[in-house]
């Protein structure tokens, strides 16, 4: 599970050199600034609440777009790459497909 840090004001989220700032909305890997949409942002943020954890696509667009969201189920396949191509750009891929069962971040 994601490394927290509790203030009265704020939750801090760390997997290894990315970290995310709930409170204030920010988010840095490799200390570079991450500029990520909110849908994004909630996003990331799940996936490292549940660290190691795999997310199935239903499980993401629940806690992500909410219990009410009848869109189209791939939105979270579109997100997962948007994520992956910031992410990745500075540095080792840290969201994995568990094929068939859905998604984690390590």
């Amino acid at each position: 599970m994601a490394d927290r840090q509790r203030s009265p004001e704020r939750e801090i989220l760390r997997s290894g050199d990315l970290i995310l700032d709930e409170e204030r909305w920010t988010a840095h890997r490799a200390g570079q600034a991450l500029r990520l949409s909110p849908t994004e942002f909630r996003l990331l943020a799940c996936l490292m609440r549940h660290q190691g954890s795999v997310l199935s696509r239903a499980q993401l667009l629940r806690d992500v777009w909410g219990g009410d969201y009848a869109g189209q189920a791939q939105i979270v396949q579109t997100y997962i790459s948007y994520l992956r191509r910031k992410l990745h750009a500075l540095g080792p891929p840290l969201i994995h497909t568990s094929r068939g069962t859905g998604y984690w971040l390590r």
